[in-house]
């Protein structure tokens, strides 16, 4: 294996628990803004919710539409699903689950028993293609923060994994070389094949084991497998 200095990580759903984070808010705001007059349920509305707001995330990764398009859009298209029709509620409903999502401190299984693994031995950065706002948010709320030199957002950036502008800036920021940095990620199309595309060696954080064709540097199910690996 070779002896990297500089270790990149994802921070939504690789270290950063998303999926347990944005359920849990979209919960209260469910109830909050009293959607069972729309919904038969609360699993119905996050059902309808998580197709739309991907494909809106894939859209804005595009460039085809406005972080406003995505922002509103997701909530508002899913009202509309159950016949509600109110951008103006979708506006405060978005704007409250930036707000309140991004306070949520759940990590991803292992994530500070492997941080405080690999402090003492590296030095460790952020990569995310989420908001400004909340992404440094959740940072501070979990405890994340001290344990990453610099933080890489690509709204700061002007530019988005998988992009290879994105990587490059990210490494000469750091005075990095290609050959002593690793990417962690759990998205394959953005994570694993943006940094694959750039020359970085890669680990794949799959934690529920979905089949796939593409060669990949290293795969876990686990955060615990980097400990000992790295």
């Amino acid at each position: 294996m070779k002896k990297y200095r500089h270790l990149f990580f994802d921070l939504d759903h690789t270290l950063w628990d998303f999926a347990t984070n944005e359920r849990l808010t979209l919960n209260e705001l469910f109830d909050k803004y009293d959607l069972r007059h729309y919904f038969k349920s609360f699993n119905e509305f996050y059902e309808r919710y998580v197709p739309i707001n991907a494909s809106l995330w894939e859209k804005y990764r595009n460039w085809e539409i406005r972080k406003i398009d995505l922002s509103i859009g997701r909530f508002h298209q899913t009202f509309q699903t159950a016949g509600l029709d109110n951008i103006e509620m979708a506006e405060l409903f978005s704007n409250e689950f930036v707000a309140t999502n991004s306070q949520k401190t759940n990590v991803v299984p292992f994530t500070f028993d492997l941080l405080e693994y690999l402090k003492p031995h590296y030095t460790m950065h952020i990569i995310t293609n989420g908001f400004t706002e909340s992404q440094k948010v959740k940072l501070e709320r979990s405890g994340l923060k001290p344990y990453f030199k610099k933080v890489f957002i690509s709204e700061e950036l002007g530019v988005q994994k998988p992009k290879e502008g994105f990587f490059e800036y990210a490494l000469k920021s750091c005075n990095a070389k290609k050959t002593e940095s690793l990417v962690i990620g759990d998205s394959l199309e953005i994570d694993i094949l943006g940094a694959k595309n750039f020359g970085l060696d890669h680990v794949y954080y799959n934690p529920y084991s979905i089949p796939h064709e593409v060669p990949v540097f290293k795969e876990i199910a686990s955060l615990h497998e980097l400990i000992g690996w790295l």
